[in-house]
């Protein structure tokens, strides 16, 4: 009976999209805030598939007067890098290159998405996936538009479940800056390199 009852609630966890986590307290969060001195700017990671040229994940990095990523639906962790919700704080960029290496793998690439914001801009997005909670699985690409959706100049980023879909949306977003990293050693996960050159092969 016992055992009957842990897997049923494994089940109903894994159904809800829900992850085994501490959620960080807001002291956690103050500790590990992280201002870039970059100029405010939000850009979209997607984890695109090699097989086909299509991203399969969505994630926003949002620098505004603090640097977070917004990651729902995301398997992302790491012990000091403090989470809530589906948003990690205190991202440098030491942090943020740890995000894209766990990414990039050699079944998958990481296209990055700049794109330059005022600081009014980057904070209403910042409160917008604060205000969202967190999103089931596969459910990635509806959040991040329904945070961006509301705020130019992403208004014509359209809902979709689909990850690829915002791909397309951002690439036509006037001054876009497209950035790409990729594993390169297969199966090893220790060789990576960081380019502005698009991906060959498949459909980018």
């Amino acid at each position: 009976m016992i055992h009957r009852i842990v897997l049923a609630l494994v089940a109903a966890t894994l159904l809800a999209g829900c992850e085994f986590y501490r959620e960080a307290d807001p002291v956690e969060v103050e500790r590990a805030r992280y201002v870039s001195p970059e100029p405010p700017s939000i850009t979209l990671l997607s984890m695109v598939d090699n097989s086909d040229g299509r991203s399969a994940h969505s994630a926003l990095l949002i620098n505004g007067s603090e640097q977070v990523i917004y990651d729902p639906a995301g398997t992302f962790q790491h012990p000091d890098l403090p989470r809530r919700g589906d948003i990690h704080y205190g991202v440098t960029p030491r942090f943020l290159d740890y995000y894209e290496r766990y990414h990039a793998r050699f079944s998958h690439y990481v296209h990055a998405q700049k794109v330059p914001v005022s600081m009014e801009t980057a904070n209403r997005i910042l409160a917008n996936a604060q205000a969202t909670g967190k999103t089931p699985k596969m459910f990635c690409a509806g959040s991040v538009t329904g945070v961006l959706q509301p705020v130019a100049p992403f208004t014509h980023v359209r809902g979709s479940l689909f990850p690829e879909t915002v791909r397309r949306d951002f690439a036509a977003i006037p001054g876009v800056e497209d950035s790409y990293v990729r594993e390169y050693d297969e199966g090893k996960n220790n060789a990576w390199e960081r380019t502005s050159a698009p991906a060959a092969g498949p459909v980018n």
